[in-house]
């Protein structure tokens, strides 16, 4: 069946606006009441040209419709049924433009870049219980040191 020669009766239209409403991808509800996919899509991009003839022009403008009233369904039972999975995830997720509740604050990550990490209170009990360690190793004490020094960093006492 060649897709431009496709009569689409007005039961059968009926049909495909209901299952497409109903939750059904527009192609596969066109394909249930025999209306082929390749006709489906010529149907549509012929419906979405500027200036579209009908039927084209009506056809796609109802499968739009359809299409935005079966999300419409959609969003509204997970809102009655999960409003906390529609805020985060749906319309009422909070944006830029809109904040809200519904994300979980991440934690900030430490990073110690433009920082002087020797000002670090972590930093500074991590390095008192190194220099305890070895205070008992001289000779790995003296090496640390050397190490240390080879890199630009002064040890004093």
């Amino acid at each position: 069946m060649r897709a431009k020669r496709f009569r689409l009766s007005p039961e059968v239209r009926s049909q495909i606006i209901a299952g497409i409403r109903a939750g059904a991808y527009s192609h596969v509800a066109a394909e249930a009441w025999g209306m082929p996919k390749d006709c489906f899509e010529y149907w549509m991009r012929r419906g979405q040209q500027p200036s579209p003839r009908e039927p084209y022009r009506s056809f796609a403008k109802d499968v739009r419709l359809a299409a935005a009233q079966a999300r419409l369904l959609a969003e509204k039972a997970v809102y009655d049924k999960e409003p906390k999975i529609w805020l985060i995830h749906g319309p009422g997720r909070e944006t830029d433009a809109c904040p809200g509740w519904s994300i979980s604050v991440k934690p900030a990550e430490l990073s110690l870049e433009g920082r002087n990490a020797l000002l670090d209170p972590e930093v500074l009990h991590a390095l008192r219980i190194v220099a305890n360690v070895l205070a008992d190793f001289p000779e790995a004490r003296l090496e640390v040191a050397r190490v240390l020094s080879e890199n630009g960093i002064k040890i004093t006492a």
